[in-house]
């Protein structure tokens, strides 16, 4: 929960008060409100005290301030004269002391409504966090108390959520709102602002800005050590604020909780496009009237046509770990263009692409370090022109993930078009359990691919590996021996005994069309289903002998 403090306690009783003395050490004011009183026990720096100025004159006399600080509001406050009891006393350095002239009951119920309102913004902060309610509800939030424009960036100065207030006029605002990022002379601007306020740990920078001449309170929002987000807040006019500068601190911190925690995998500030994602891709939405409506409340990231992308974490034991909200602002660095949600426990991006025929260009460093840090997968589908592609283009990414985790998960970054033929494979699969009652795919292959697969069994060779990088690599030798780390002599010894044993020349472009078929339906029964072909092919043949062999 966030901690109101003396900056803030000033700022809302400002109209009342006659003098401030700020004390060394910020008092953590915590433990409520108590009214002062004659004693000499030491006073509680974790609460604020009311007392009147002869209370307070022997709290000071008594010594009873503690070294850590304490938080005072002295109410009866007029003028100063020989019989004030505050007049000519020396107030302790560690002590925040605030004199007002409202009556001792009147300061009481002025500063305790307050502090309740303050308590009650921020559990509402705290509520959006822990329901996942989304960082623009968050700032939507933010601004019952803060009066301004809120704004919050990733590290590339690119909109992730905004608040704008229509009484601050700010061209740097304007212009995020206008584009979604801010430009490189706004960019370079900011980052040459004189701070009025340096703190110990960088996490604050305050500032009147050149651009507009407003007031201006950025934290920065780290992970890691790694600059991730900056939350800004600009008020209207040129006065620094020290209330709203702590109030942008607890912001922050909501923000970074809500960022880094694991809360799950409903990423909200996107509701409205996940809702229209889902429908899609489970054919409740097949109307173009309809679509056309709904696209209307949703700022799609693509243009014409897109790249569908799917981000999955099969092998994490405890989900909660992951931090969903982080990974997807990470996802939205690597890929500014496009729109992110989640669809069952997996992230979904739809990714602008300027042309439909070319691959879609991936920062595979960047990406394959998010993935590896959280054992992700991820896998890319083809590109389509209409949303109402999006069911088919979904279940063919996500097949092509599921077979790629399953059959390579050292690589990590898959594309559907690698997958594809497995996908057709799977298929024959299903209609060979179905209509054959079988789930060997050993028919699929032809004679030449399944004497190979013998001769390997019996030799311990693997001429069937060698047969399939050769046949990929279009029967260049060169390229097929620095695949397989041999020898190009090797493998021209190689490719001989693969023909000797097939006992036909690979010249023949239908023979070496069906090879390398055959070989990728060994490769999806050994490496995704788990099981050998030659198994099932005698286990088949004993129960069925009438059938023989193939």
């Amino acid at each position: 929960m966030g901690k109101y403090t003396f900056a803030m306690i000033l700022f809302w009783i400002q109209d009342i008060v006659i003098r401030a003395h700020k004390g060394q050490h910020w008092p953590r004011l915590h433990g409520g409100i108590r009214f002062l009183e004659s004693g000499t026990c030491l006073l509680d720096p974790a609460c604020l005290y009311i007392g009147t100025p002869a209370l307070v004159r022997e709290a000071i006399q008594n010594h009873r301030v503690p070294q850590k600080g304490a938080c005072i509001l002295v109410s009866g406050r007029d003028a100063s004269g020989p019989d004030d009891p505050l007049t000519g006393l020396l107030v302790p350095p560690q002590l925040f002391l605030i004199e007002t002239g409202s009556s001792l009951f009147s300061l009481y119920n002025s500063i305790h409504e307050k502090i309740h309102r303050f308590h009650a913004w921020d559990a509402r902060l705290h509520e959006v966090v822990y329901q996942n309610g989304g960082l623009q509800k968050l700032l939507d939030r933010a601004a019952e108390e803060i009066h301004g424009t809120i704004l919050l960036v990733n590290a590339g100065y690119k909109h992730v959520a905004a608040v704008y207030d229509p009484a601050v006029s700010d061209a740097t605002a304007d212009e995020l709102r206008d584009n979604g990022y801010q430009s490189f002379d706004t960019i370079q601007a900011i980052r040459h602002e004189k701070n009025l306020r340096p703190h110990p740990d960088k996490s604050s920078v305050e500032y009147i800005s050149s651009i507009s001449g407003n007031y201006t309170i950025v934290r920065l929002i780290r992970y890691h050590d790694d600059l991730m987000y900056r939350l800004c807040m600009i008020l209207n006019g040129r006065e620094p604020n020290a209330c709203y500068a702590d109030l942008a601190g607890i912001v922050a911190e909501y923000v970074a909780e809500y960022m880094f925690s694991n809360q799950g995998a409903d990423y909200a500030r996107n509701a409205e496009f996940g809702m229209l994602a889902a429908d899609l891709i489970e054919c409740r939405l097949t109307d173009p009237g309809e679509l056309a409506e709904r696209l209307k409340q949703i700022r799609l990231a693509t243009r014409r046509y897109y790249h569908l992308m799917l981000v999955s974490f099969p092998g994490t034991e405890d989900r909660s770990m992951i931090p969903w909200n982080y990974v997807i602002s990470q996802l939205e660095v690597l890929f500014p263009f496009s729109n992110i949600t989640t669809y069952q426990g997996e992230i979904l991006l739809v990714i602008r692409k300027m042309t439909r025929g070319s691959r879609l260009s991936v920062n595979r460093q960047g990406l394959m370090k998010i993935l590896e840090t959280y054992n992700g997968f991820a896998c890319i589908g083809n590109s389509s022109e209409f949303l109402t592609s999006l069911p088919p283009i979904y279940h063919q990414t996500h097949a092509a993930l599921r077979l790629g985790t399953a059959m390579h998960p050292e690589q990590r970054i898959y594309y559907y078009e690698e997958y594809s033929i497995y996908q057709v494979i799977e298929l024959a699969a299903q209609s060979a359990r179905q209509t054959l009652g079988s789930r060997n795919l050993v028919h699929l292959c032809n004679n030449e691919s399944i004497a190979l697969v013998m001769y390997d069994k019996k030799n311990g060779t693997n001429l069937v590996q060698v047969l399939q990088t050769y046949l990929v690599h279009e029967r260049n030798t060169t390229e097929t021996a620095k695949a397989l780390f041999i020898h190009r002599n090797t493998m021209l010894y190689k490719i001989h005994k693969i023909e000797e044993v097939i006992g036909c020349s690979l010249d023949d472009p239908m023979l070496r069309e069906r090879l390398l078929f055959s070989c990728r339906v060994l490769e999806y029964m050994t490496r995704y289903c788990k099981e050998d072909i030659l198994v099932l092919k005698r286990s088949m043949a004993k129960n069925h002998p009438e059938n023989g062999e193939k």
